[in-house]
C-alpha cells in the first residue's frame, strides 16, 4: 500500500527543545505518536486519532479526516503547531 500523503504537511513540536517535526502522512503521524510523542497525556483526543489514523492505513476513513483528528490530539496534548 501505498503512504497517505496530506494535503499540507502539519510541522509540530519534536520531543529535543527547539526540534521541529514535519508530518506529511497518515503513517508519519501514526509512528510520531507512538514513539516521539513529547507529552505523557493520552486523552480522549489522543486516542480518537490514533484509531482513526489506523483505520486511514485501512482505507476505513480519509486520509484528511485522519489529519484532522491528529490536529485535535496535537491540541489536546498542547503540542506546538508551527504550520498546518
Amino acid at each position: 500500500m501505498s503512504e497517505l500523503m496530506w494535503s499540507q504537511p502539519i510541522i509540530v513540536e519534536a520531543r529535543k527543545t527547539g526540534g521541529r517535526v514535519k508530518i506529511s502522512s497518515v503513517e508519519r503521524a501514526t509512528e510520531y505518536m507512538s514513539s516521539e510523542w513529547p507529552t505523557l497525556e493520552d486523552g480522549p483526543a489522543f486516542n480518537m486519532a490514533r484509531d482513526v489514523l489506523l483505520k486511514a492505513k485501512d482505507g476505513r476513513v480519509e486520509a484528511e479526516d485522519a489529519r484532522a483528528a491528529f490536529l485535535s490530539a496535537l491540541e489536546e496534548g498542547n503540542i506546538a503547531v508551527f504550520a498546518h
